[in-house]
């Protein structure tokens, strides 16, 4: 029997009261509680969880994961070998691996301006063949050069062409869990998730979907209210503070009575064939590219063909040269 269960999962140190009542919010959901279940990784095993029937809280040993190959993911960033990522990771892809079809994994300073925003894209994206990574981006990096960003730190992890995004929330199938899952298995390690995810999807050729509502996931940004009014269905990263956080979702409740203006937003893709059956540049392209905050029509639509060796790939996005992008480099 095939498994058609989503789970949610937040990723947190120690969860704050906004985090939990937006848990809640979605638990109790019609459109979700029939095969949705939530859950909150809680990295600080000294914390006490409270009983709450909605929500799942989980905190893991860090020596469990770390035996089981599943430490490392974020140590580039907070020098920490086993933090809420790869305990959820380790979660998914191993102790619940035939529990579930579908995950997202979304960081604690990840704001989703309400339920049905939350709806719109997991309805749009996470059914069975929609895709297996749902991300921000799909930088490419295709012949190994490690002179800019963190490339230097995938030189013997992968072997060229490489991949990253910013994956502060994200969508990943059971094909991509379990990817992940014999990567951890055979390396007895994680690479760092900004390429981890990415670079599997493609080398693996499944398939990367670029969510326009996702464009507004970004390293650095002092996000507004009218932000979230001009793009209510988007997912923004960061928004740190859980009171602006509670703030903006009680004035989204009592603004928005007309449907929102960007519900039907599309995902630009364009896949290649697989290896097997030749390399025709075959493409496809859909929806029109997110004008706001740092995007723009792209100068050409399907983009130059990727090297027959990578996956299902989505189109490259042209930045306006007056912003910046939405991943500077480190």
């Amino acid at each position: 029997m095939s498994i058609k269960k989503t789970a949610i999962c937040y990723l947190t140190r120690i969860p704050d009261g906004e985090t939990i009542e937006f848990a809640e919010q979605l638990a109790r959901d019609s459109r979700l509680s029939s095969n949705t279940d939530i859950y909150i990784m809680i990295d600080d095993n000294n914390y006490q969880i409270q009983s709450n029937s909605l929500i799942n809280f989980i905190q893991i040993n860090n020596n469990e994961c770390i035996t089981n190959g599943y430490h490392s993911s974020n140590k580039l960033e907070m020098n920490k070998d086993c933090i809420s990522w790869d305990k959820a990771l380790y979660y998914f892809c191993q102790v619940k691996q035939m529990n579930y079809s579908f995950v997202w994994l979304i960081e604690d300073d990840t704001f989703i301006p309400s339920v049905d925003a939350f709806v719109s894209l997991h309805e749009k994206y996470s059914k069975e063949g929609q895709g297996d990574l749902i991300c921000q981006k799909n930088d490419e990096n295709l012949y190994g050069n490690t002179s800019t960003w963190k490339w230097g730190d995938v030189v013997g992890k992968f072997s060229p062409p490489w991949y990253h995004s910013m994956v502060c929330a994200i969508g990943c199938s059971r094909k991509l869990l379990d990817t992940i899952a014999n990567y951890a298995q055979q390396k007895r390690f994680l690479p760092f998730i900004e390429y981890m995810f990415n670079t599997l999807a493609m080398q693996n050729h499944l398939k990367v979907v670029i969510a326009p509502e996702l464009s507004t996931i970004v390293f650095r940004e002092n996000w507004t209210w009218e932000h979230i009014q001009q793009r209510p269905n988007n997912w923004f990263h960061p928004f740190k503070n859980e009171h602006i956080r509670r703030d903006n979702r009680l004035k989204m409740a009592n603004a928005w009575k007309a449907p929102p203006q960007n519900t039907e937003q599309m995902a630009n893709v364009w896949q290649t064939p697989s290896q097997n059956t030749g390399y025709q540049g075959n493409t496809q392209c859909q929806g029109q590219m997110p004008q706001y905050p740092y995007f723009m029509e792209p100068s050409y639509c399907p983009p130059p063909p990727p090297p027959p060796n990578s996956g299902n790939v989505i189109s490259s996005l042209v930045y306006p040269p007056n912003v910046p992008p939405p991943y500077p480099p480190h």
